[in-house]
């Protein structure tokens, strides 16, 4: 089943619990309310009536005759009005009002049960002579007669809780409304709970279409969805993921075709080279050996660079985390370039402190230092110069306690790296010029292999301006309670 309708059936079902929830309780709620105003007009009127009961045994000592005193009560009163207003006459009253409209101002039910709760009068002839135990008749009003209780006067809904006549047809249309109202106010939720839910489907569908694209290779399918709700954010992230799989999938596009360019030239020269002697164009002495075999170094160096980014990439680069010192390490990685600085015209030093209980795997990082100087070798004109520099920090917690981090900075006298290249310095087989050759401008892959190493330390490698004027690697790795 779609998302949509199970949606739409959620809403109906919480609407349809809710609604009943919501028409019992004020029903039940109203009923109670209105009971109790009923209840309290009966037993204003009971008092009443206990009063004129009260008077009237007294007068005769029992209950004898009171069914028809009950009974012929709103034709006394109306005969009593009558000649109070008109003497003896009723022909002006009867113009007013009949004793049948009188009879029904005084048209509530009323009972009178003795004191031994036997009912000896009732209006409405239905109860009359029967027993009422004393649970029944506790909401009753007591008739007293020389300070003693002689009887019980029910009216209306102390007889009867039940709503008849005009009380019930009240709560019957109280009734009706209710349900009317949560009808509407249910149509009207679920109209409005099912056009939300098309609007959030109808996004989750665009979504899910050009989820449909990326899966079928076109990796360019992006969304437009605006708000600031969960969805929207998800389609931000959705275009960031296709963007990064783009640029991913450029990416591993480019290194194939690099690493083919980078294997062809080395196997092209040594084929050629091969090729030649056999046919006799070369001859097979010690120039031409050396020259080969340099280039199967270079093919063999190429090989495992590839095979040591395959390792990282797959979680296998294993350290040897131990006790190093820094600064001794950076010292004979300039001691390496020694010679091939003299030989360029620049000059290369190593200088800094020593970082007491500094930890890592010191060949790998001989490794990073290696790459980083070599390519800042490539960039440095004759007459320059590159520095190697050691500290300790950054410190690891608040305060400043050292605790074996250190930040080694290699810096040059070149001409810098840019602002917008220094994102993309550490891509494999990217070099900022394009036209310079393997041996000027490298493969592209020792600082992207640096950078692994570095972050396998827990660590990092960040560029900025040297205070030479060139460009300034700084690796920086934790300290000991990080590695």
């Amino acid at each position: 089943m779609k998302l949509a309708n199970r949606l739409a059936l959620a809403f109906l079902a919480v609407i349809f619990l809710s609604a009943s929830l919501t028409f019992v309780l004020v029903r039940s709620t109203t009923e109670s309310h209105f009971r109790t105003f009923v209840y309290a007009g009966d037993a204003e009127k009971a008092r009443a009536y206990a009063s004129i009961l009260g008077d009237w045994y007294r007068e005769r000592g029992s209950w004898a005759g009171v069914q028809d005193y009950l009974s012929g009560l709103p034709r006394t009163m109306y005969e009593s009005l009558a000649g109070d207003l008109y003497g003896s006459s009723t022909k002006g009253l009867v113009a007013s009002f009949s004793a049948d409209t009188f009879s029904r101002l005084l048209s509530d039910r009323v009972a009178l049960a003795d004191s031994e709760g036997r009912i000896v009068a009732d209006t409405a002839l239905l109860i009359l002579g029967t027993m009422h135990p004393a649970r029944h008749l506790e909401r009753g009003i007591p008739v007293m007669a020389e300070f003693k209780r002689v009887g019980t006067v029910l009216v209306g809904s102390m007889i009867d809780p039940s709503f008849t006549g005009a009380s019930g047809s009240f709560v019957d249309s109280l009734g009706s409304s209710l349900i009317l109202a949560t009808l509407l106010s249910g149509g009207l939720a679920f109209v409005l709970g099912l056009a939300l839910t098309r609007r959030m489907t109808g996004r989750l569908a665009i979504l899910n279409a050009a989820a449909g694209k990326v899966a079928a290779g076109d990796l360019s399918a992006s969304v437009d969805i605006e708000g600031k709700d969960e969805v929207a954010e998800l389609a931000a992230s959705f275009n960031r993921m296709t963007e990064e799989l783009l640029r991913l999938e450029e990416a591993r596009r480019r290194i194939i075709a690099d690493s083919a360019h980078e294997l062809r030239t080395p196997v092209t020269l040594i084929r050629g080279a091969v090729e030649a002697m056999i046919d006799g164009i070369f001859p097979p002495d010690r120039a031409n050996l050396e020259s080969l075999h340099e280039e199967t170094l270079r093919l063999s160096r190429l090989i495992d660079m590839l095979r040591e980014l395959e390792a990282i990439d797959e979680g296998e680069l294993i350290l040897d985390i131990g006790d190093i010192d820094p600064l001794e390490i950076a010292r004979k990685a300039a001691s390496l370039f020694t010679q091939a600085a003299r030989n360029k015209g620049l000059t290369i030093t190593a200088m800094g402190e020593s970082v007491p209980g500094a930890r890592a795997d010191a060949l790998r990082l001989g490794e990073i230092l290696q790459n980083l100087v070599a390519n800042a070798m490539k960039y440095t004109p004759a007459g320059g110069s590159i520095e190697i520099s050691v500290r300790a920090g950054p410190p690891a917690r608040a305060g400043g306690e050292e605790d074996g981090a250190f930040t080694i900075e290699v810096a040059d006298s070149g001409p810098g790296i840019p602002l917008e290249e220094r994102d993309r310095v550490f891509e494999r087989f990217y070099r900022m010029d394009r036209s310079r050759s393997r041996d000027s401008g490298g493969r592209g892959l020792g600082l992207s292999i640096s950078l692994e190493i570095a972050r396998a330390h827990g660590g990092g490698i960040e560029i900025g301006e040297s205070r030479l004027g060139g460009a300034l690697f700084r690796l920086t790795i934790p300290g000991r309670d990080r590695l």
